[in-house]
């Protein structure tokens, strides 16, 4: 069974087939029978084999679906799945491919009808020693090298270890409070900074960065934006990503998400009120961990109600327009000093849910890949109106407190793969990391009152719009353009400052550099 799944897996995604995962198979076949030859009782011969059947199913199954093997993230979406769910995940990436799912079951059955004969002792004896002294061989050397679980472990086991080590950050996450750190910005002028956090935007599809279709029409004629050209997200999962943006953690000083100062910690500390303004769900096992995030602010509103999971939530229209009343609610607040924090929906899959029928304006292509693009480029022009929108809000207030320095980031948490690399629609991957994944938008507004107050500042952050960033420093570069001063901010991770760091290497989740792929 075991070698017909990977023969499977050899042949329809040869060039990220990890040979490794056969050599795991065969030092752990052996141990799983040790307990049938020695006692002789089939029973543990069948539960060895329904293990065995069970998880190469799944992987097998995740394989043929999404082209790498099941991770934790794949178990986060499986534990909160429904069956309309199943349904429109079926209708992305389902294909023919999963009948190759029944040889295996075949394969499967007809091992539990021919059960090995007892083993031989005498005979084998030198077979059995060679085999048990490979695997202690290949164990130790991991084991030592302190990589068991990522080297010496079948995918699934490795998913479940991962994921049980994430759920222990979410705990964490849940039980964390404000934290008490020292902050003061330079001087006593009023400020409000929003950050607006996308979903899944890739800079690929958007004509703002010479996408072949107009799908920022507004945007484009907008002449008091500053767009950053060579961002790149740290990771293509919102959890992580995002987890490093409002955080001091990142790809290098190894400080734990959960153990972290969050970006709220400081502007707390630095007397300002905080906002959390969501159209995402708080709902769902994967979002608890934004939601804990989210509920370090001051003020935090969740305006998507349609859904009673974070899945079902990408399944109902709830337009990122919704977020236009609450924004202006907490523009309108007579506090001095503000953040305010918008998370849209995006460009999330299901992307043909993103966005009103008005904006469904490609339409061109008929085939499965094509109406995919299509629907991608729809929301990629609806996010262009809400952004829009929201600038023209921001400026509208900017210009009636002329005492007030506003000052706005939007960037997307991941980007996302839409048939741009390995003929793959979303941000799932396996081996090397997908460019596609993590290319995301970042864009910068500074009001008049804020270039006129800092014109060196407004400078440095015009002239770095070609430098090379990675997401995990927005903790600093927030910093640096609110003028925060606290021992947690470090210069030379901030894109806005003139020691910036430009030649830090890009080093993202898959251990891979970015710009040597």
């Amino acid at each position: 069974m075991v070698l017909y799944i990977q023969i499977i897996v050899c042949i329809t995604n040869f060039s990220d087939y990890d040979f490794r995962e056969m050599v795991i198979w065969l030092c752990w076949i052996p141990i799983g029978l040790i307990p049938f030859y020695i006692s002789k009782k089939k029973m543990f011969y069948y539960l060895f084999l329904c293990i065995l059947f069970t998880d190469n199913f799944i992987n097998l199954s995740h394989w043929l679906l999404l082209k790498g093997d099941i991770t934790a993230s794949s178990l986060f979406i499986l534990i909160n799945t429904n069956f309309s769910e199943s349904v429109e995940f079926m209708t992305l990436k389902g294909n023919y491919n999963l009948l190759l799912l029944l040889p295996f079951i075949l394969l499967f059955i007809y091992a539990l009808r021919k059960i090995p004969p007892s083993f031989n002792y005498k005979e084998g004896k030198y077979v059995l020693g060679i085999i048990m002294l490979s695997v202690l061989i290949y164990f130790s050397d991991n084991i030592i090298h302190q990589r068991f679980v990522r080297k010496a472990v079948p995918a699934s086991t490795k998913a479940m270890v991962f994921f049980s080590q994430e759920i222990k950050t979410y705990n964490s996450l849940k039980k964390r409070n404000i934290k008490t750190v020292k902050a003061l910005t330079d001087d006593s002028q009023a400020r409000v900074f929003v950050l607006i956090i996308g979903e899944s935007c890739s800079r690929n599809h958007m004509s703002l960065y010479n996408y072949h279709r107009n799908t920022n029409v507004k945007l484009k004629n907008r002449k008091d934006i500053i767009v950053y050209d060579n961002v790149v997200s740290s990771h293509s999962n919102t959890i992580f990503s995002l987890g490093m943006m409002l955080s001091e953690s990142d790809l290098e000083n190894n400080i734990e998400i959960d153990n972290s100062v969050f970006l709220a910690d400081i502007f707390h500390a630095a007397g300002f009120k905080t906002y959390w303004i969501s159209n995402q769900s708080p709902l769902g096992v994967w979002d608890n961990a934004v939601y804990n995030m989210a509920r370090l602010h001051d003020k935090v509103v969740y305006e998507n109600k349609k859904a009673n999971s974070s899945f079902e939530s990408t399944l109902k229209a709830s337009f990122d327009e919704v977020l236009f009343a609450p924004f202006k609610e907490a523009l309108s607040e007579k506090i001095k000093n503000k953040c305010i924090m918008l998370h849209l929906m995006g460009s999330h899959s299901s992307y043909a849910k993103r966005y009103p029928a008005n904006f469904s304006c490609f339409n061109t292509d008929k085939d499965k890949v094509g109406k995919t693009v299509n629907t991608y480029d729809n929301s990629i022009l609806y996010n262009d109106f809400i952004m829009d929108s929201l600038l023209i809000i921001l400026t509208q207030y900017a210009s009636n407190d002329t005492n007030t320095l506003y000052t706005a980031i939007y960037l997307s948490d991941h980007g996302e793969n839409v048939y741009d690399e390995n003929n793959n629609a979303g941000h799932d991957y396996t081996g090397s990391l997908p460019k596609s994944n993590v290319e995301i938008p970042f864009i910068v507004w500074l009001s008049p009152q804020y270039i006129n107050k800092y014109p060196s500042k407004s400078n440095t952050i015009l002239n770095h719009k070609h430098k090379p960033f990675i997401s995990d420093g927005l903790f600093h570069a927030v910093l640096d353009l609110n003028h925060i001063q606290t021992y947690y901010f470090d210069r030379s991770k901030s894109v806005f400052h003139l020691n910036y760091n430009a030649k830090r290497k890009r080093i993202l989740e898959d251990k891979m550099d970015y710009d040597l792929k």
